[in-house]
């Protein structure tokens, strides 16, 4: 059986200590999360050959965690994704969020879930889990009700990292979380993952957005479009540089409503890079999985963990997630939770090998 070991890491720029915390199973995967974020630092699972490989980008620093805008790895919330001009109305009153990514919230504003040194509890009658839990209060970044918020991740023998989230605040709000972890199943340090990498996605629709990157407010079908991943393809065969939500974006960043069935949890996306013959697959209880490229990634070297250099589409996100802005859309499922009801979602990413 596993057991999470702890380790420190290094202080914020508050001088707050951070943590590492290892998860190692039975066949020699591992999973290493931070206190910093809640976030997962990296993901270590066997190739096709037996070389173990770390599939998640990350920093070598606590800094980079801290202060650069690519959320690795992170929890972020309350609200993932953008909120137009960062308002919205709920019970007849008028809210203003931070704005964070030009004229939008962005993932819960400045000082979002991710900026913060969240509470870890180890149980070692539960070795192979970590749970993290955080205090928002009331008027964070703008948002109404004092709010405790849960993060639970599991590493299981079967090379399998479920994340349950849960939520409760004393007034009526909104929220979305999610994991902002970047895939590069080739190993983080391959390069860009466009051309070795095939996708496919449990969806018949996704969502337009503007040129600010907000919703439109349509949900339309993928066919017929390079968002068509019904069936496995290239990562770069659906970046369409003349079709104009390709250029909105500059890649792929966009919510997929997921083609749901009776089951709590789903399968969202599968993917496979072609070099190592890692696989996932992504199960969710998420109305949606939002699909980035990681069009605006940028780290220089030394910054990114092992040295490593981020440059252009070096790994891709499935953010499992309600739909973005949903409050400002009376047509997208809801992102309000109201008054002391509880907020529960699994993600779960599965880890295997094509041979």
């Amino acid at each position: 059986m596993s057991k999470v070991r702890v380790v420190n890491f290094e202080p914020t720029s508050k001088g707050e200590n951070t943590h590492l915390y290892i998860i190692e199973n039975n066949s020699g995967a591992s999973v290493t999360l931070c206190d910093l974020g809640a976030s997962v630092v990296s993901i270590k699972v066997p190739d096709k050959n037996g070389s173990i490989r770390d599939l998640v980008l990350g920093y070598e620093h606590i800094d980079g965690y801290e202060f650069d805008g690519t959320y690795f790895g992170a929890t972020v919330g309350r609200c993932c994704g953008r909120i137009a001009y960062g308002k919205f109305t709920l019970n007849g009153e008028d809210y203003q969020l931070s704005v964070n990514n030009g004229s939008n919230h962005l993932h819960g504003g400045f000082n979002n879930f991710s900026r913060k040194v969240w509470l870890a509890v180890v149980d070692d009658k539960v070795p192979n889990t970590v749970l993290f839990m955080l205090d928002s209060p009331d008027g964070d970044e703008g948002y109404p009700g004092n709010m405790k918020v849960f993060v639970r991740y599991t590493f299981d023998d079967e090379n399998a990292l479920t994340i349950k989230w849960s939520a409760v605040s004393d007034k009526d709000t909104i929220c979305n979380l999610t994991n902002h972890s970047y895939f590069n199943l080739n190993g983080h340090k391959s390069g860009k993952v466009t051309e070795n990498h095939k996708l496919k996605i449990n969806a018949n629709f996704f969502i337009p957005i503007n040129s600010n990157l907000n919703p439109t407010g349509e949900i339309t079908p993928v066919k017929n479009t390079s968002f068509d991943f019904t069936e496995p393809k290239l990562i770069g065969n659906g970046i369409d540089r003349k079709n104009e939500q390709i250029g909105f974006a500059n890649g792929i960043d966009h919510m997929f409503e997921l083609n749901h069935s009776d089951e709590e949890c789903v399968l969202a996306a599968e993917a496979e890079g072609i070099d190592s013959g890692i696989t996932l697959k992504c199960y969710t209880s998420q109305k949606g999985v939002h699909v980035y490229t990681a069009n605006y990634v940028d780290v220089s070297s030394n910054m990114g963990k092992d040295s490593a250099t981020y440059g252009e589409n070096p790994a891709f996100c499935l953010e499992t997630q309600g739909f973005p802005d949903a409050v400002n859309h009376k047509n997208f499922p809801t992102t309000i939770l109201k008054a002391n009801e509880n907020y529960t979602q699994t993600t779960k990413y599965i880890f295997g090998i094509n041979k």
